[in-house]
Parts: C-alpha cells; sequence; structure tokens
C-alpha cells in the first residue's frame, strides 16, 4: 500500500515537472522569436531607409523590389511600404488587400515619428498580430519620405513534433530516475534499522543490538525511533553546551591573565625568551625584539639558535647544554658584538613544568648589564687608585718619621727639609679626604652651603691671589681680563673658589715655565663667565671625555709627573653642577686648554632670601 501511494505521488510529481518544463519552453521560444523579429526588423528598415529617394523611382525601384521579395518569401515579411513626405507611397511591395487592414492610426503614427519605431497591433478584420517597423528618409537634413515594414510572427505550437519527442525523451529519462532513486532510497533506509538502535544505545549508554532483530522494522519505526535519540541528544548537547559556556569562561579568563602576562614581560627591561623543549621560539617579549632588530611573526616558531644567527650562538647554546646535565649556576655572562657592541649581558636559563612536573619548556632571559659591569669595574678601578693615593704620601710621611726619629738625620737643614715634606704629604691627605668627601656629599645631596652675595670681582681676585705664588715660581704670566661693571652671584663663595683655584692651578700646574694664562669674567646674556685659557700641555682627543672622572689622570708623561690626585676636575664640575651651571673644555694636544665655568647671574636685593 506504501509503494502504491509513493508511485502515484512519484507520477503526479512527474506530470506536473513535465507541465512546468513544457511551459517554461514555450515562453523561453517566445521571447526567443521576439527578440529575433525586432533585430530583423531593425535591420532591415535601416537598410532601406539607407536609400536617397530617387531609388524608389524608375529602373533603380526594380533592383529594390527584387531584393525585398526575397525577405516576403523567407522571412515572414508581409509588407514594404515607402512612402513620400505627402503620404502619397512610391513602392508598395504587399499581398492583396494587405495595405486595407492597417489601422489607420498605425500609418499616421508612423509616418510622423522621426525615429526607428516599432507597432505591434492586429489587421483589421484578422486575428493576425503584426510588428510594423518604421523609419523616416531623410536627405539634406530634412524629411523626405518614410520607409514601413510589417513583419508577421507565426504562433509557437505548444504540441510540434519536435518538442512532443523532447518531452517524451525527457519524460523518460525522469521517470527511469525517479524509480531508481525511489528503490535506491528504500534500500539504503534498511541499515538505518540498525543505525536507529545504536543511535539509542548511544544515548542510552547501553550495549547495541544485532541487526538481525530490527530488520522487520519500517521507515516509520526508524524516524520514530530517531526522533527519540534526537530528543536524548538535545538534552545531552544542552548540558554539554552549558559546560562549554562554562569552559568558555574560564578559557577568557586564562586568555586575559595570559595578555598580561605577557603585557608584563613586554614591560621588563631585560629581554626573555621562552622555548620549547626543542628551542624552538613560542614567545619572545619586546626588549628582544629590539635587541635583534626583527618582527615577532619573523621569531615565532622559528629555532633559537636561527634567529639568534652567526657563530656566537655556537658558544650560547654550548653553554646551555652545560646548564642541562650539571646542577650548578644557571646563569653565565656573554657578548653579542653584532647585535649589541660592546654591552655586557647575563643570561639566565630556567625550565617550565607542566602538571605532572615534567619539562615542557625553556625560558631564557638576557638582562644588559653593561651598566653594572662598568660601575663595578670603576669601584675596582676608585679602590686602586684612592689606595695609591693615600699609600703614596703615608710611606713618605712614615719613611721621613723614622728616619727623624731613629736620629739618622743630623742636618738640621736636611731635618727642617724632611719636616716641610711631611707637612705637605699631611696636607695634600687632607685635602684628598675633603676632597672625596665633598664630591660624596654632593653626589648624596648632603653638602651643606650657604648662599649668599658674591661679588665676583671679589671672587676673581680671590681665587687669583691663591694660584699667583705658583705661577712666579714657574715665570707664567697670568693676563687678568675684566669687564667694566662687575656682575653679582647668589652662591657659595667658599665652594666657587675651591671649584675655580682647581682649573686655575691646573692651568698653572701643566703649562711650562715661562708660560702664559688668561683668566677672564665676563658677562653674557644670564650668565656670569669665569674662562681660564692656557697655552700649557694641552688635553688628547681621546682624554677630553674623562676629564670629570674621579682619579683620572692622562697618560701623556708629562702630565703623569705632576703631582695629583684626579679629584680636581671632579669636584669643580660637581660644584658648579651644584649651582645650576655648567661647566665645558676646548683643548688640543701642545696647544693648550680653554676652561669655560657659567653661572647663571643673579641679583641680590635687600630682603630676598
Amino acid at each position: 500500500m506504501k509503494v502504491q501511494r509513493i508511485t502515484i505521488a512519484i507520477l503526479v510529481i512527474f506530470v506536473i515537472g513535465i507541465g512546468i518544463f513544457a511551459q517554461t519552453l514555450h515562453q523561453q521560444e517566445q521571447r526567443s522569436r521576439s527578440q529575433d523579429l525586432q533585430h530583423r526588423g531593425n535591420y532591415l528598415v535601416s537598410l532601406v531607409a539607407l536609400h536617397p529617394m530617387e531609388n524608389f523611382l524608375g529602373s533603380k525601384r526594380d533592383y529594390i523590389v527584387k531584393t525585398l521579395a526575397e525577405y516576403v518569401t523567407s522571412d515572414g515579411l508581409i509588407y514594404c511600404i515607402v512612402q513620400d513626405q505627402t503620404g502619397s507611397p512610391l513602392l508598395s511591395l504587399a499581398h492583396h488587400d494587405v495595405v486595407a487592414k492597417i489601422p489607420t492610426e498605425v500609418e499616421q503614427r508612423s509616418l510622423y515619428v522621426n525615429g526607428l519605431i516599432r507597432q505591434t497591433y492586429k489587421m483589421v478584420g484578422t486575428d493576425q498580430i503584426i510588428s510594423e517597423f518604421a523609419k523616416p528618409i531623410f536627405e539634406g537634413g530634412l524629411r523626405s519620405g518614410t520607409v514601413r515594414m510589417g513583419f508577421d510572427l507565426p504562433p509557437i505550437s505548444m504540441f510540434s513534433l519536435e518538442r512532443i519527442k523532447l518531452m517524451g525523451i525527457m519524460a523518460f529519462f525522469a521517470f527511469s530516475m525517479a524509480v531508481l532513486v525511489y528503490y535506491g532510497v528504500t534500500l539504503a533506509l534498511r541499515p538505518l534499522h540498525v543505525v536507529n538502535q545504536n543511535f539509542r544505545n548511544i544515548c542510552i549508554d547501553s550495549v547495541p543490538v544485532s541487526s538481525g532483530s530490527l530488520k522487520n522494522g519500517g521507515v516509520g519505526e526508524i524516524i520514530k525511533g530517531l526522533e527519540q535519540s534526537v530528543f536524548q541528544l538535545k538534552e545531552r548537547y544542552e548540558k554539554i553546551q552549558a559546560e562549554n559556556i562554562d569552559l568558555t569562561t574560564k578559557c577568557g579568563v586564562i586568555s586575559f591573565e595570559k595578555h598580561n602576562v605577557f603585557n608584563i614581560l613586554d614591560s621588563i627591561n631585560y629581554g626573555i625568551v621562552v622555548t620549547d623543549l626543542q628551542d624552538n621560539i613560542t614567545h619572545i617579549n619586546s626588549y628582544m625584539l629590539n635587541l635583534l632588530d626583527k618582527k615577532r611573526d619573523e621569531v615565532i616558531d622559528h629555532s633559537f639558535a636561527e634567529v639568534l644567527g652567526h657563530d656566537q650562538n655556537a658558544a650560547l647554546l654550548s653553554q646551555q647544554e652545560s646548564l642541562k646535565q650539571s646542577s650548578g649556576a644557571s646563569h653565565f655572562e656573554t657578548t653579542f658584538p653584532e647585535l649589541a657592541s660592546g654591552e655586557t649581558f647575563l643570561v639566565s636559563l630556567s625550565y617550565l613544568s607542566g602538571r605532572e612536573e615534567d619539562l615542557i619548556g625553556k625560558v631564557i632571559s638576557f638582562k644588559n648589564i653593561t651598566s653594572e659591569k662598568s660601575a663595578e669595574n670603576a669601584k675596582h678601578e676608585f679602590i686602586t687608585r684612592i689606595t695609591h693615593e693615600l699609600l703614596t704620601p703615608l710611606t713618605t710621611i712614615n719613611s721621613y718619621n723614622e728616619m727623624l726619629m731613629d736620629d739618622e738625620i743630623d742636618n738640621k737643614e736636611m731635618q727642617k727639609e724632611f719636616y716641610n715634606t711631611i707637612n705637605e704629604e699631611t696636607s695634600r691627605l687632607t685635602s684628598l679626604v675633603k676632597n672625596l668627601l665633598n664630591i660624596s656629599k654632593i653626589e648624596m645631596g648632603s653638602l651643606t652651603h650657604h648662599k649668599g652675595l658674591v661679588k665676583s670681582d671679589w671672587l676673581f681676585d680671590d681665587c687669583l691671589t691663591t694660584v699667583e705664588g705658583a705661577a712666579q715660581k714657574k715665570n707664567i704670566t697670568i693676563e687678568r681680563n675684566l669687564p667694566d661693571n662687575f656682575p653679582s652671584l647668589f652662591a657659595d663663595k667658599e665652594l666657587l673658589k675651591v671649584a675655580i683655584i682647581n682649573i686655575l692651578g691646573n692651568a698653572v700646574k701643566y703649562t711650562p715655565e715661562n708660560g702664559h694664562i688668561q683668566f677672564m669674567l665676563s658677562e653674557q646674556d644670564d650668565f656670569v663667565i669665569f674662562e681660564v685659557i692656557d697655552d700649557g700641555y694641552g688635553i688628547s682627543k681621546e682624554d677630553l671625555p674623562y676629564v670629570y672622572d674621579k682619579f683620572y689622570r692622562s697618560t701623556d708623561p708629562r702630565v703623569a709627573e705632576q703631582t695629583g690626585s684626579g679629584l680636581g676636575l671632579a669636584l669643580a664640575s660637581e660644584i658648579v653642577r651644584l649651582h645650576g651651571g655648567e661647566i665645558e673644555v676646548n683643548s688640543k694636544p701642545d696647544e693648550g686648554s680653554n676652561f669655560k665655568i657659567r653661572l647663571p647671574k643673579e641679583e641680590y636685593y635687600l630682603g630676598k632670601q
């Protein structure tokens, strides 16, 4: 019974489909013929309208008539009429009584429209549909006549022989296909008995039954069983969906925390590289990207050795391997000449562990410790120099003191010279310690200074008086250059004297005998300028960047033979900076030096604090 109903339904659907197809084919053919008629009519009427009016008179008229007669017999041309400007026919090619059946309004419209026109009408007294194409003839820019052509569009039969053959062939194949599909689907549905039962067993977590006990079930039973299974699956899906929402929330939290961790890593001012156990990079922070001069997508999932590049990798990676195999230190120092020339990095290695305490990756950090190394080197150098500066005078004092205590020196003049030497070395030690304390206090911001009104001419004279004695011993001329009006300062006079005297003293110390020094005071804009120019040994280009470093002494033998601690310019620089000023130097070897101290001018008024 079910098979009969399905067969009838297939036949009905098949018949309806054939009808729809036939109707669609009929409409398509009508549209095609109408478009073809449009093109043919436009072409012929335009072609005839190209002839001048004289071609439709006399012997030339016969040639046109002969040509158009071929279209009358083959292309459905019913009539062709050429009329002059007044509407009188010059040429009329048509079957008998056809012209009389053309409606008057069709003729009038064709005669008075200036462009190509198509009109479709029904002939008077008949059901024949005619499409008339009309186009005016122009000569010398004026309308001289009209060409009118009428075409018959024969009706298309729904049941022509060709169409019946085509529909028969299609009907055969369609019916055959429908039968095959039906029986194919029927055969394909048989395994669904087993699928349905297994589906239900999956939903209730039971063991599937064999196909033999279900092979008698029909499609309805299968569909019903599938509906029940789908309902159970829906409930399970809703439960899974709720769990999925919970997991999505947790993943969102984890993703947010991961993003925050990456942001923290990017904000760290040293390089961080995270790799897997095969040394493939899984994350790298911004500092390391800048150091490598690479973009993130150029390094992620790439080998660490490949990203780092060049021969320096061999040493680094070999040290990493040694760290894996030993329980010693997990960090070492290295340099990357091609990435950061002259800089030192502390490379640290640690491992990432999973939940089962198994290793899942490595974290390698690259910390730039160049400044720390420089500070450490400076510290060692400072200790070495201060030790030397302290031991040298102490050794001299101790030796002279022992000789005097043991009465080894009987000569009074020699004893006096020893006492003077001990006194000078003691003063030198005292000055050294004071300078060190002052520099330390200035750097720590704990130096007590007392600012007050300082007249620049008095300060100038005090400094000059201090060094004049040493200059006279070497027959050095000090030239004074002073302005007409002396600017005043609001500063600590004693500290400024220390700074200026240090520079003046160096000029005297490092200028050979019979030399010349200029000591100038001037005012420029809002600054008071103390300038010292000498024609002494000068300072080399290599030494200039370090002249204000503590304990720095030039390697020039002429400079090295002079006594000094290397603290004078360092202290002078700190004092000038403490007063908001600046100090600059220009010098060339054997041409002398030019030191300028710029101090902000600040007038002092009564009541000013």
